[in-house]
């Protein structure tokens, strides 16, 4: 876990952002989140980042650590390109002290890598939200050898192995 997290994490604590339990903020922020990754697809990203997302987010979803809204859309944006399809579907939201937990499922489909299979990846973001119920800390927690590196061909038979081994 990178130390960025645990200094934004202490930032937003220390700044008293969030969103009250129960209030409207909280549930169009969650809503929000669950409609923006629904079909995520390169339209979506540029019309709705800014609405889902405050301007100086931090997001980390395990393979890269951004900063803002601006490199998150442009790496969004980037990803979706490589992608038949993306779809996610929230199964399950916790909170506790202003932090959200959200277990989602995740079905793509890639344009290079196996073209003709849905890949399937399981996984659980932490949110935090500002207080118009953006989301300001987004960070991930997924299995990315199974959902990703797995599907590569040289890597993914290198994993293979290795789990074979354990």
């Amino acid at each position: 876990m990178s130390s960025k997290y645990l200094d934004v994490v202490e930032e937003i604590a220390s700044r008293g952002e969030g969103v009250s339990p129960g209030s409207p903020e909280e549930s169009s922020g969650l809503a929000a989140f669950e409609s923006f990754f629904g079909n995520l697809d390169e339209v979506r990203i540029r019309e709705m980042v800014r609405d889902v997302y405050a301007e100086d987010v931090f997001f980390n979803d395990t393979l890269k650590e951004i900063r803002g809204t601006d490199a998150l859309e442009h790496y969004l944006v980037e990803s979706a390109r490589e992608t038949k399809s993306c779809r996610v579907r929230v199964d399950d939201v916790a909170s506790h002290a202003g932090h959200y937990y959200v277990r989602w499922v995740m079905d793509i489909e890639f344009k290079k890598l196996k073209p003709d299979e849905t890949h399937r990846s399981i996984g659980i973001s932490h949110l935090r939200f500002d207080r118009r119920g953006k989301i300001v800390l987004h960070q991930d927690y997924w299995d990315s050898a199974s959902g990703l590196f797995e599907h590569i061909p040289v890597l993914g038979y290198g994993i293979r192995k290795i789990r074979g081994r354990l």
